[in-house]
């Protein structure tokens, strides 16, 4: 049988940019979704008539 050696780096460096890669990645992805959800809840404002004090 063959065996595989593992050479993986796990230095601090590389977690953390792994990290910040995956939290970049998460608003990138968020962000389109966000601005869609502001820009129904501004209309659905403006389409409400005025209330009188």
């Amino acid at each position: 049988m063959m065996e595989f050696a593992v050479c993986y780096d796990h230095s601090g460096f590389d977690l953390a940019r792994s990290i910040f890669f995956d939290i970049t990645a998460f608003f990138v992805l968020m962000t389109p979704l966000a601005v869609a959800r502001l820009v129904a809840i501004s209309r659905a404002d403006t389409v409400s008539p005025l209330q009188p004090a």
